[in-house]
């Protein structure tokens, strides 16, 4: 039995044929379909890893347009074709995503809950699919980025144990830069936090190498290099209204359940993404601007609910300073310095994004905890060995359904 996945989301976008195509979905840089991926690079890396667990590897695919899917989907398969016969490796798009989603309404669940159009909707395909696989720990990593041999052993080494009387249940570890440094590239201090984000999160990261332990616990965590057990993602999904940071929102809703994260210092990955497919700054602005709001309103809520909260102290300096109170006015300042007559009458102004911003932590936070309360109904019920089988037919994979 194969219980460790290792799950690598894949974001595609136009090609050069129709570059201003219509966009459902943003994704900070979407491969276009008939553009360079950097996927085979980082399953190249996973051919290299030292004999160790056996693992599957699950290829998400995702696109900007649904119009987008079949060639995606197309795409992917040709990509990873040449892997199959080094590891177990096949590829989970929106047709497979059908497949799942049909179950739903007869195990009492709404199809929405499922999706591959939002980072969140991805993630929570991450976790969800290999559960339905009998997966045990999943290893989370992202197509631009490329991993040591001893990466593996590093990611698993100790999840599921206990460590000082808490068993480890979220594992999250360090981007390297091409230069193998752990930093951002800094400007120089403005006191907007929005443009001072850099320098933010580098203070996080520099207390982080300043310590001695090996595993710290840690408010923040970087998506392409989570590790999780079962005992987490069968209790905890990723939060549906996230639009960016979905990441670093998973480790509040972990501390909301209960769970801690901890960050190992040893556990790095190389991080090297294609800056040639960027979104524009002003729209990933807009995104920040989304979610922190919505992130200040939910920390509030579960606050006020009792739940088990960190306290901005303990979440400071990333993210907390993002989530205090004097947020708007930094938030239209850092938009208006990058807005332009047209992304201002695509995206909306800077004063319409803050508003907008602000009515939808309002309006659509408090769904969460009810999400929360529904996540792990699912998760029992999506372990039908009938679905198992049926899923494990759709990826070429033979998998025991009595496990």
């Amino acid at each position: 039995m194969i219980d460790i996945f290792v799950v690598v989301p894949t974001y595609w976008t136009w090609g050069s044929e129709r570059p201003d195509g219509p966009v459902e979905a943003v994704f900070d840089h979407p491969t276009p379909v008939d553009g360079e991926s950097t996927l085979p690079r980082l399953l190249d890396s996973l051919v290299h890893l030292e004999p160790g667990p056996p693992f599957r590897v699950l290829v998400l695919v995702a696109t900007v347009h649904p119009s987008l899917d079949n060639r995606a989907q197309a795409r992917v398969n040709a990509l990873i074709a040449s892997f199959r016969e080094r590891y177990p490796v096949a590829q989970f798009g929106a047709k497979e995503l059908a497949v799942v989603r049909d179950w739903l309404p007869a195990l009492g669940f709404d199809p929405a809950l499922l999706a591959l159009n939002s980072y969140a909707g991805v993630r929570n395909c991450q976790l969800l699919v290999p559960h339905v696989l009998g997966a045990r720990v999943v290893v989370a990593l992202d197509d631009d980025e490329v991993v040591v041999p001893d990466y593996l052993h590093i990611a698993t080494e100790h999840t599921g144990r206990v460590h000082d009387g808490e068993l480890i249940a979220g594992v999250a570890g360090f981007y390297e830069n091409a230069d193998d440094g752990l930093l951002l590239a800094e400007k120089e201090a403005t006191g907007n936090l929005f443009f001072d984000k850099a320098r933010v999160m580098n203070e996080s990261t520099r207390a982080f190498l300043a310590a001695s332990d090996r595993l710290l616990l840690t408010p923040v965590a970087f998506g392409g290099n989570m590790v999780f057990h079962h005992s987490l993602f069968t209790q905890v999904g990723f939060d549906p209204g996230i639009t960016r940071g979905e990441d670093l929102d998973y480790v509040l809703n972990a501390r909301f359940a209960g769970f801690r994260f901890w960050l190992d210092r040893a556990l790095r990955i190389t991080h090297l993404p294609p800056h040639h497919y960027d979104t524009v700054v002003y729209v990933k602005r807009a995104e920040d601007v989304r979610r922190f709001f919505y992130e200040r309103e939910k920390l509030r809520l579960a606050a006020r609910r009792g739940l088990p909260a960190p306290t901005l102290a303990e979440l400071s300096p990333y993210p907390g300073r993002f989530l205090s109170g004097a947020l708007a006015g930094q938030a239209r300042d850092a938009l208006r310095a990058v807005a332009t007559p047209s992304l201002v009458r695509v995206h909306g102004t800077p004063d319409a994004i803050v508003a907008q911003a602000q009515d939808r932590a309002r309006r659509l936070a408090p769904a969460y905890f009810g999400f929360a309360q529904t996540w792990p109904r699912l998760m029992s019920s999506m372990r039908d060995r009938g679905l198992r089988g049926q899923l494990a037919a759709r990826l070429g994979w033979k998998i025991n359904s009595d496990s």
